[in-house]
């Protein structure tokens, strides 16, 4: 008794001197990087071009597949919306069964399956999951294209587009995109209802006919399933089927304004106003400044903690969130910082929303703000693995992106060695102040007063990015 009395005392001392030892006041030094440890699927491929990757994962008794077409942006020119009513159209039945039929099947043995014109997923439980896939092979190789049900599709877009007339949020996403790229490009293109009533059931056919295709087709099974199973079950669905052969398009590049141009549009019934700050950009998931811009990102404006929200949010009190993105892959895409802020606060809210900006063009961000960046990608890139389909997500994006096979499994060492030197560097080089476009939808009568004593280079838009004659609303 004496001694566990006296062992007890002993550790009791221990655990004092090491409290005192102990400063709380200062954060732990971040340890290395994760290492990075998954698993490689095994890839077949096909002879109809349709690559198939397989990720074995026997914990649970379920198989998951998804079948992509990398075709690129597609140009729909005057028929914007065909590839939509595509994708609706591709699920209202097949060649051997009605729509109603095809759901029962799906549901008897408690499957999930879809399909659109960008490909299709299964998912069941093993013992049904064959009969899942096929299901999924039969709507993408042999729909049956009724035409009632393009009639009630044709129809639903054409209320879906009217009843977003008066929405703030989809007209800015309309009229960014269109202003920032140009109405002629794939990406600043959309619907609208004289190229939804000029579409045909022979519209959709014909893009089925061009877009849907095994070319550049990317098969991906993950779950309880061998590989060998699986290219059998490929080869079952899918060994037969021909098609267009695609070409990844070429698009000219698009340049940024001149100089930072404000493009507003009218909105009367808004109460609050969007605005977006963007410009465009490069970024290539293979360029050197890729983990780089991620991180600048985050700490400007990717979440709670980050520039934007502590400025417009908790600062000044003019939204509620305030954000920002960064495109990246294989074309051009955008840095975006955007808000819903109150009418009477925009001219103000833009000031800020370049202020900060500016402050990441322009000054070092702390040791500290930097490792928060880090610990935040670290944390959520080794949580995401837990998902088994991760690793053929990164299997098939080496392949279409070109990267080096350890692109994946060096993510965080290649984050973790960025630098606020580097986050000067690329803020700089991404994030523009001086070729920016600022675009609001809102009340125009409530700030374009403020913003033109703001001296900025203002234009005026209607809905649809056509520009209005000055002093025209």
């Amino acid at each position: 008794m004496k001694k566990i009395f006296t062992f007890a005392i002993a550790a009791l001392f221990v655990q004092a001197v090491s409290a005192q030892k102990l400063d709380r006041s200062q954060k732990p030094k971040p340890g290395p990087a994760p290492t990075i440890t998954f698993a490689d699927p095994v890839i077949y491929k096909l002879p109809n071009g349709i690559t198939v990757l397989v990720v074995e994962n026997h914990k649970l008794p379920k198989i998951s597949a998804s079948y992509s077409i990398d075709a690129g942006p597609i140009t729909e020119g005057s028929k914007a919306g065909v590839t939509g009513l595509l994708s609706g159209m591709l699920n209202e039945g097949t060649t051997t069964k009605t729509k109603a039929q095809f759901d029962e099947a799906v549901d008897q043995i408690g499957a999930e399956v879809g399909v659109s014109a960008g490909g299709g997923q299964a998912s069941a439980l093993t013992r049904y999951f064959s009969d899942a896939f096929l299901l999924m092979a039969e709507a993408l190789r042999n729909p049956s294209f009724p035409q009632e049900s393009f009639d009630k599709l044709k129809s639903q877009s054409l209320t879906n587009l009217k009843s977003s007339e008066r929405s703030a949020t989809a007209i800015s996403g309309r009229v960014v995109n269109a202003l920032s790229f140009g109405l002629n490009h794939p990406y600043g293109e959309f619907e609208t209802e004289q190229s939804i009533n000029s579409i045909a059931l022979d519209d959709v056919k014909a893009a089925y006919k061009k877009y849907v295709t095994p070319s550049r087709g990317y098969l991906t099974f993950v779950g309880d399933i061998k590989p060998e199973v699986a290219k059998a079950l490929a080869i079952k669905a899918f060994g037969d089927w021909k098609g267009t052969v695609l070409t990844f398009p070429v698009l000219a590049k698009v340049s940024n304004p001149a100089k930072t141009e404000v493009d507003v549009v009218d909105l009367p019934s808004a109460v609050q106003s969007e605005i977006t700050v963007t410009n465009l950009i490069e970024l290539p998931l293979s360029s050197p400044d890729y983990h780089a811009v991620l991180l600048a990102n985050q700490i400007l404006g990717g979440g709670a903690d980050a520039k934007l929200f502590r400025n417009l949010r908790e600062k000044h009190g003019f939204t509620y969130g305030a954000y920002s993105n960064t495109g990246s892959g294989r074309l051009q895409s955008t840095f975006s910082a955007s808000a819903s802020v109150r009418n009477e606060k925009v001219d103000s809210a833009v000031v800020e929303f370049l202020k900060e900006i500016n402050v990441m063009r322009t000054e070092k961000v702390s040791p500290e703000v930097l490792q928060d960046a880090k610990n935040l990608y670290n944390g959520s890139f080794a949580l995401g693995l837990e998902n088994p389909a991760r690793g053929a997500g990164f299997a098939s994006s080496i392949l279409i992106n070109n990267l080096p096979k350890d692109f994946y499994r060096t993510y965080l060492q290649k984050l973790n060695a960025v630098t606020a030197d580097d986050i000067l560097r690329v803020s700089k080089k991404y994030f523009l102040h001086d070729n920016a476009r600022v675009v609001i939808v809102g009340r125009t009568d409530q700030f374009l007063p403020g913003l033109k004593k703001s001296g900025f280079d203002i234009k005026q838009f209607d809905n649809y990015a056509t520009p209005l004659a000055a002093g025209k609303e």
